[in-house]
């Protein structure tokens, strides 16, 4: 109404969509005729959403991925279509559906490019041309070529040659002048490691395509496996389909593996040259039946924990796998004499052989010592079916001249007139090392010193019927080669009042190491050091019976310069015995362990400071050194410090943080552990400081 009482006549009425120049017609102004009149000002354009106008005016698309619509087969003939190897990784990063489509291919199911002439007579293949560009962005997709896809993905260029010479089956082949030509993609130059989640199939079988250009993958490693999407039968496929030049797999932790995957791996990789199955239990006699029978150039061979590899499979191996040279069996419970004997027994060139708590007999062992000639290292541990009839027949049997090193541990069988035959029977025996023998006795290891002449390591564990005599009479017939002495944890070594026999002394022993024997005290170390004058190496940890007197005895009768001395744990030894040791040995010693002394205090690390400038390796963790012993240490010139340890100094405190600075600025390994009493401000200051070394908090 107010518009109406103001008008003045210059504006319009329009009525309906005809104009009204005067307002004398004012009968219609409120007419509720069917053209009713309204007063308005005069129109204003539109507001038009311009993205919805082109949206509208745009014909429709249809948003459907036809080429998604494809079947396999059709894919499959265009992949066929590209022997450029760039191209197949490029189109393998488009969808996990490509790669996996093109890891089932083979590699003879590939079309090859005929080459074509050109016009100036050259001859050129009938891959596309490769343009200049330096970078190339190739579409990645999850968890599958973004480490393997390169760019140019190792295309042979002019002058490379499309094949080469190698060398096949093995070193039996190489001997007999065997040379076949075989693709530049399959000699097998790149290795891989997959480890915990990264190990997938998708990763597996982007592997077999990025490699096939780019040198060929000779080594894979797989240690674990994803927990939802781990390593299965159809990653192995691949890697099976597409590295044929593959040469050592090893498979850790694999539970999805089965005899599936590892039958594909020796169908397509007949080059296979070492083996390595540790927990893989869905792998059984198929797998390794068919790797037997593909793979005849294996030569090494090492099975652990897999139940369901028994005797079937190892027996293919034993029939096919002549040119075997290492094999190891363990923790298999199906595995027997029926398995083990045709491997042994037929497989001349074997250096290594490792059996563990497998169901063999003495019969295994007297084959081993009747047909392993070429034998050098053997380790047998917990064969519990084997008795002292078999030992002493395999040394008897003479057969094993070649070997070298010994290992026998939890082999109830193993007793004194065995272990004389075994010294017998391999005269050029070096390194023995016995572990849990219950029933050996002083009187077989003084025998066994006796034949054995070029034994220079011996190793004593838990061999809880020698004694302090009986170890010290061994040892003095060891007088020519002999130079490494190791014994641990043997409770019969232990203090057997004045002994009055004459004892020889091995002047060829330069490291003596004695451990955790709960009754080796101050009389054992005296004779120890009547016995070994020319030692270098002294290791007495967890000896918590010995004192600084016994020290003194031992140290006492060394006529060389020793070099490395450990007393770690050795909870009576003093200040007394440190001063002596670096007046005696000061400028020779090269490394110290006092770990667990608490006796020794700062004044310790002063006469070390003093004395020993030649110190590499320091450790005097959990000892009673506070910050005056790291002022006397800060003092002190050792230029070749390189590693110190105060783990568990809780004397220590923020204001030695100087000192250790000081000196930690030529270290390079600093452990500072447990060390209550440096704040992490301080550690936080330190850390920044030594950004060079290695530093432990």
């Amino acid at each position: 109404m107010p518009t109406l009482l103001k008008f003045s006549g210059d504006e319009e009425f329009y009525i309906g969509g005809r104009k009204r120049s005067s307002c004398m017609d004012s009968s219609l102004v409120l007419s509720l005729a069917p053209c009713r009149e309204i007063l308005c000002r005069p129109c204003k354009r539109t507001r038009v959403n311009i993205t919805k106008l082109h949206t509208e005016t745009k014909p429709k698309q249809d948003d459907k991925n036809y080429i998604s619509r494809l079947p396999d087969e059709c894919l499959y003939e265009i992949f066929r279509c590209l022997p450029a190897a760039r191209d197949r990784s490029v189109c393998a990063c488009v969808s996990k559906h490509w790669l996996l489509l093109q890891s089932s291919m083979r590699r003879n199911e590939i079309k090859k490019s005929k080459p074509t002439v050109t016009s100036a007579g050259e001859v050129s293949s009938g891959n596309r041309p490769e343009n200049n560009t330096q970078h190339q962005t190739i579409p990645s997709s999850q968890d599958s070529l973004e480490e393997f896809c390169y760019n140019g993905f190792g295309e042979l260029t002019n002058g490379q040659s499309e094949s080469v010479e190698v060398v096949g089956g093995g070193k039996d082949a190489a001997k007999k002048g065997a040379c076949e030509k075989q693709p530049r993609w399959a000699i097998g130059d790149l290795s891989r490691c997959l480890e915990g989640n990264k190990a997938t199939d998708i990763r597996l079988a982007a592997i077999s395509i990025g490699m096939v250009g780019r040198g060929g993958l000779g080594k894979l490693k797989i240690r674990g496996s994803h927990s939802f999407r781990g390593v299965t039968d159809m990653g192995l496929s691949a890697i099976g389909l597409g590295c044929p030049g593959l040469r050592i797999l090893a498979l850790w932790d694999c539970p999805l593996v089965g005899d599936n995957g590892l039958s594909s791996i020796a169908k397509g990789c007949p080059l296979l040259e070492k083996l390595d199955l540790h927990n893989c239990p869905m792998i059984g006699d198929k797998g390794l039946e068919a790797v037997a029978t593909n793979c005849p150039g294996l030569l090494t061979l090492n099975v652990e924990s897999c139940p369901q590899i028994g005797n079937k499979s190892l027996k293919a191996i034993g029939q096919h796998c002549f040119n075997l040279e290492s094999f190891s069996i363990s923790n298999c419970a199906f595995v027997g004499d029926k398995g083990i004997m045709p491997i042994v027994s037929t497989s001349t060139k074997l250096i290594k052989v490792k059996l563990q708590a497998v169901k063999v007999t003495d019969s295994t062992l007297s084959a081993m010592g009747h047909y392993c000639k070429a034998l050098t290292d053997l380790m047998l541990v917990n064969l519990q079916n084997v008795t002292e009839k078999g030992f002493y027949s395999m040394g008897n049997a003479l057969g094993m001249q070649k070997l070298k090193c010994l290992s026998v541990t939890s082999c109830r069988g193993l007793m004194d007139a065995s272990l004389v035959a075994l010294g017998q029977g391999c005269p050029i025996l070096k390194q023995v090392c016995l572990r849990k023998c219950e029933f050996l006795c002083d009187k077989g290891l003084k025998a066994f010193t006796e034949v054995a002449k070029s034994l220079e390591n011996l190793q004593l564990e838990e061999c809880n019927m020698i004694s302090t005599v009986g170890l010290i009479e061994a040892l003095g017939n060891c007088c020519g080669k002999l130079k490494i002495l190791t014994v641990e944890r043997c409770c019969g070594v232990r203090e057997c009042g004045p002994v009055t026999m004459a004892v020889n002394a091995c002047e060829s022993l330069k490291s003596v190491n004695v451990r955790y024997c709960p009754g080796f005290g101050n009389g054992c170390l005296a004779l120890l050091g009547s016995v070994c004058p020319q030692v270098q190496s002294i290791d007495l940890s967890g000896l918590d019976g010995i004192t600084d007197d016994g020290l003194f005895e031992l140290l006492g009768n060394c006529k060389t310069s020793l070099v490395k001395l450990n007393l770690s744990g050795c909870i009576e030894v003093t200040d007394r015995a440190v001063f002596v040791i670096q007046r005696l040995f000061g400028k020779s010693l090269q490394s110290l362990n006092f770990d667990g002394c608490q006796k020794l205090t700062d004044q310790s690390l002063r006469f070390i400071a003093e004395c020993c400038s030649s110190l590499q390796e320091l450790d005097v963790s959990r000892c009673g050194i506070t910050d005056d012993g790291l002022v006397f240490l800060a003092s002190g010139s050792h230029d070749c410090l390189d590693i110190l340890s105060l783990s568990g100094c809780v004397q220590i405190t923020d204001k030695a943080l100087p000192y250790i600075g000081k000196i930690g600025e030529r270290l390079h390994g600093l452990n500072l552990q447990r060390c209550s009493g440096i704040s992490s401000r301080a550690l936080d200051l330190l850390t920044a400081h030594l950004w060079r070394c290695d530093l432990l908090v």
